[in-house]
């Protein structure tokens, strides 16, 4: 063979070396490619996925903060004020405060008496604190009422939450915050047997209820 042939020989094959590694090199720079993007679509998805699990878990969280402030409302110092003239139930999504219908009216009438107005004044200062609905419920026992103003413990206590309803709205707590209703006796609390229970029965509710 000669030099001159030798040397094209030697030339073509160190194009054909110079080639495949090209070759390779392209073909690694692909790859790394296709792995970063693949990479970002995995991140892109799972981060749709949080964001959808966030927007499902929010109204729960926002349940589980109305409740808790519910507990903190309890925690004013006012309850201990009135501790003995008002009782305290507190429920998942509500807070109620009960309060004898014997302290508040007079016999057998929705006029407030001057115990159920010092009552309601103080309610009245801690209730402007907080956004709470507030539905007030009168209710009675079973006892057939006597008396010449009222034909039936219906009337009665339609007229007693009502008074206490106008009486919150006096004193500065939004009208748009409160509604009333009258129950009678239809939702006795304790025994209508004897008269502990029925003084138990004939009360006054403070339904409160969270916005929202």
């Amino acid at each position: 063979m000669s030099i001159e042939r030798r040397k094209r020989t030697l030339l073509d094959i160190n194009n054909v070396s110079t080639g495949d590694e090209y070759e390779s090199w392209a073909v690694s720079y692909i790859d790394l490619l296709l792995l970063m993007v693949t990479l970002f679509v995995l991140l892109l998805s799972y981060q749709q996925q949080e964001i959808k699990q966030a927007d499902v878990e929010k109204p729960s969280l926002n349940k589980t903060a109305n409740q808790r402030n519910n507990r903190t409302f309890v925690d004013q110092v006012y309850m201990s004020d009135l501790k003995g003239r008002v009782s305290l139930e507190e429920e998942p999504e509500t807070t109620k405060l009960a309060m004898s219908g014997r302290t508040l009216f007079f016999p057998a009438d929705a006029t407030l008496s001057r115990s159920g107005e010092q009552v309601l004044n103080e309610l009245a200062v801690m209730l402007k604190q907080r956004p709470w609905h507030i539905l007030v419920e009168g209710h009675t026992s079973n006892q057939k009422i006597v008396s010449s103003r009222y034909s039936s413990n219906w009337d009665l206590s339609s007229d007693r939450a009502s008074m206490v309803m106008r009486y919150l709205i006096a004193k500065g707590i939004s009208a748009e915050r409160l509604s009333a209703i009258g129950y009678a006796g239809t939702r006795p609390v304790a025994s209508n047997d004897n008269e502990q229970g029925r003084s138990k029965n004939e009360r006054v509710t403070l339904v409160l209820r969270a916005p929202g």
